[in-house]
């Protein structure tokens, strides 16, 4: 709560500067592959050469939320982390197969405190903060979050970042 707070009132300041991609997504991929094994998830990093314009220690974070939901609210099935490269900005697609978000919710998800189905939420852990620091940390990054979600299909978010 106290990251998140600093983060919405400008107190936290982010360094982002040009770095590739390939080691924040590896380090990421070392961090969570346990937790998706646990699970019986499959956990795939794509390979990537793009750059972009970035904190690495609040892209972790941030990222690292994106995967850990993906992991909580898939039952079987896979996560995979993958980089688009445009002219502009790179983007960052976290996909699952996992349970989806219905369309009435979608675009409330990454308010603080706001979780889909509590009951779950309960049972899985989290705060209902993760997605919130995930949007505050894109914006102070001049980038963006997008969430595209099926139910019973899966879940897409993309962090998109200024191009290095």
């Amino acid at each position: 709560l106290v990251k998140l707070s600093r983060l919405e009132n400008g107190i936290l300041t982010l360094s982002p500067h040009p770095q590739p991609l390939q080691p924040l997504l590896d380090e990421i991929a070392a961090q969570y592959t346990r937790k998706a094994d646990e699970k019986g998830l499959t956990l795939t990093v794509l390979p990537t050469a793009a750059a972009a314009d970035f904190d690495g220690k609040w892209t972790a974070e941030a990222l690292g939320n994106l995967v850990d939901n993906a992991i909580k609210y898939t039952e079987s099935g896979s996560i995979c982390v993958g980089v688009q490269l445009y002219e502009l900005f790179a983007r960052v697609d976290v996909t699952d197969t996992g349970i989806g978000i219905a369309p009435e919710h979608q675009a409330r998800v990454f308010e603080r405190f706001y979780r889909v189905d509590k009951s779950h939420s309960k049972a899985s852990g989290g705060t209902g903060l993760g997605l919130s620091i995930v949007k505050h940390a894109m914006q102070l990054h001049h980038g963006r979050i997008e969430l595209e979600s099926t139910p019973g299909t899966g879940t897409t978010i993309r962090a998109i970042f200024p191009k290095a």
